[in-house]
């Protein structure tokens, strides 16, 4: 390790046994005064308040600490772990800039950490989203040198999380990172997009189809679509968008019955960040379904009013296993908007989805 940990001054995270975040600037001033090239990363835990909120904050810390060894582990002799704060953790590579090179450790850290059931909580699997920069190649100071790294996390986690983002300035420099203001403002935007698509033409078609356009690029959804039950074997997929960087072209309907066994009822809605935990479930009729169209996570939504159903809003994620989506509150929460103000408008005029075609 770098003669400068052996400072006696240097604190460490009592949680993590990590060096924390004071001691780990003070490193990076280190370099930077030293003018050695190094890659500084921040890696933020997919989801962690919904975690600590449905297994507890004591399960959260144990995750914290389960996760600081995996990446310590990965990390190895190539550079220095600290806890940022929070799910945050830092960590720096000295003398290692090379983009193919960073992108093979970051690799072999996403792979840990998703294919891996984490100790601390049986059947949960938990995932993280890595942003990196380089000195000197894109900043020159640390401030700085957040910032891009700030603009690499922030696009992984618009990407759908799951996933490591190297700082490239063609890709990354109009990034602005929003404010939590500039969050909230985000969402009133969003459900005025979702009403004004609906309500702005009296062919609902048109609308739907508009609106599946503009979800499936906003979240970079593969597939999107209504299903109905006209057929129970087969079904019947409806307004489909598939999203041109998804892995499949082509998406089979899957039995509704299979879905609405095990939909939540309170807000009648079904999603799955893995597709393995419907295997680990024993719902190997639904799970050999799912992965026959290479399907590695889902989002399903009742289109319903009053007792009278619809379909149901299907959105699909796919790729090898373990690269799943981890849903988050706000892209749930815009499926529902739409699956709900699609059923209003068909009970209140009277129509069902058949009649739009």
């Amino acid at each position: 390790m770098d003669i400068f940990f052996d400072t006696p001054n240097l604190s460490v995270d009592p949680l993590t046994q990590l060096h924390d975040r004071e001691s780990m600037v003070s490193y990076i001033g280190h370099l930077l005064e030293k003018k050695t090239p190094f890659t500084m990363a921040l890696i933020d835990i997919d989801n962690f308040t919904y975690i600590n909120e449905n297994y507890g904050h004591i399960a959260g810390d144990k995750i914290i600490r389960e996760l600081a060894e995996r990446v310590e582990r990965q990390i190895g002799g190539n550079g220095v772990v600290g806890r940022f704060g929070g799910d945050e953790f830092i960590f720096v590579l000295p003398n290692i800039v090379g983009y193919d090179e960073i992108w093979q450790i970051c690799h072999k850290i996403q792979l840990n950490m998703s294919e891996c059931e984490v100790e601390a909580c049986s059947g949960l699997y938990v995932t993280v989203t890595i942003g990196l920069a380089r000195f000197p190649e894109n900043a020159n100071s640390y401030e700085k040198l957040l910032e891009m790294t700030d603009k690499a996390l922030y696009r992984g986690k618009t990407k759908g999380r799951n996933c490591f983002i190297i700082y490239l300035p063609e890709k990354h420099a109009n990034i602005v990172l929003k404010t939590e203001k500039d969050r909230q403002l985000s969402s009133m935007y969003l459900h005025s997009i979702v009403f004004s698509n609906l309500t702005k033409t009296e062919n609902l078609k048109d609308g739907i189809k508009s609106l599946f356009d503009f979800i499936s690029s906003y979240y970079m959804i593969d597939h999107i679509c209504i299903q109905t039950e006209h057929d129970e074997e087969s079904g019947t997929l409806r307004f489909e968008k598939i999203h041109q960087l998804s892995k499949m072209k082509t998406f089979k309907p899957v039995k509704l019955s299979l879905i609405r066994n095990i939909i939540n009822n309170t807000i009648e809605m079904f999603y799955i960040n893995d597709v393995k935990q419907i295997f680990q479930s024993k719902q190997t009729e639904l799970y050999d379904a799912l992965c026959g169209q290479k399907i590695t996570s889902t989002c399903w939504v009742n289109i319903a009013y009053k007792g009278e159903f619809f379909g149901m809003l299907r959105a699909d994620m796919t790729g090898v296993a373990g690269s799943g989506r981890i849903w988050q509150y706000g892209d749930m929460d815009i499926l529902l908007t739409t699956a709900k103000t699609i059923a209003l408008i068909l009970h209140f005029t009277g129509k069902t989805l058949v009649d739009l075609d």
